[in-house]
């Protein structure tokens, strides 16, 4: 219930748009997870370099979970291990759906790596 409430509230405050834009278009996710050889730790890691790398600013973080935002997009990584591995999730939101494709890849990239 914490995860869906830090992803409501990015995407709620992360999106700088207009009262008439907002009603005239909802915002598009874009998602994908996987796991990797790797801590929590070096997930998360990752996860709030990625953020500023791709021009992103870190608005919130817990124990998995990193969110950034950027003018027109919010994008939310979640690191969850399980022994030697970690899940990891990362979506993006944007009212532009190449906006959040482009955002969920290039954080993607960067936390996740080549498989492991």
């Amino acid at each position: 219930m914490k995860r869906l409430h830090l992803v409501l509230m990015t995407i709620g405050f992360g999106l700088t748009m207009t009262a008439t834009q907002a009603a005239a278009q909802s915002p598009v996710l874009h998602w994908g997870s996987d796991t990797r050889a790797m801590s929590q730790e070096e997930c998360m890691k990752r996860a709030r370099f990625a953020m500023g790398e791709q021009g992103l600013k870190v608005s919130g973080e817990d124990a998995s979970d990193v969110a950034g935002t950027g003018s027109n997009v919010a994008v939310l990584v979640t690191c969850i291990s399980f022994g030697g591995r970690t899940f990891i999730s990362v979506v993006a939101a944007s009212p532009d759906s190449g906006v959040a494709e482009r955002f969920r890849n290039g954080v993607r990239s960067l936390v996740m790596g080549p498989a492991s």
